[in-house]
């Protein structure tokens, strides 16, 4: 787990049974070891499947930095990744994944401002309200 996801396992990983134990033993310890896939080619699967569920809060961060840590990918080809997931799997996946880069990365592309467009109060209009105040 610690040598897929280039950081430290965590401590409760270690209990017998948890949902991290069982991870650690089946998906790290097992799955990514698995002959057919290359480490790179697993990452971009996963990566992949983490967009298209929309789990761009904790898993795909921790993947996406993982991938960079590692060296199996760069910035530039998560990026060129967000743009195939658009194509296939539709724009708001897409930004959402890309937005998970930049919180991997640090760097910011503009989508913490569209994030505090959605989660700040809404102007309602007045019904009969001029329209150019509307605008």
């Amino acid at each position: 787990m610690a040598e897929v996801l280039q950081c430290p396992v965590p401590e409760f990983v270690g209990e017998p049974g948890s949902l991290g134990d069982l991870a650690g033993r089946h998906i790290f310890a097992g799955l990514w070891d698995r002959p057919g896939l290359s480490r790179r080619e697993r990452r971009l699967v996963t990566l992949a499947v983490l967009a298209v569920f929309g789990q761009e809060r904790l898993h795909a961060p921790l993947h996406i930095k993982a991938a960079l840590d590692s060296g199996d990918l760069t910035e530039a080809e998560l990026r060129e990744t967000a743009v195939q997931i658009a194509y296939y799997a539709g724009w708001p996946l897409a930004t959402s994944f890309d937005a998970a880069v930049d919180t991997a990365t640090g760097h910011r592309s503009g989508y913490d401002q569209v994030s505090a467009l959605a989660t700040g109060p809404a102007r309602s209009a007045t019904p009969g309200t001029d329209k150019e105040e509307q605008r």
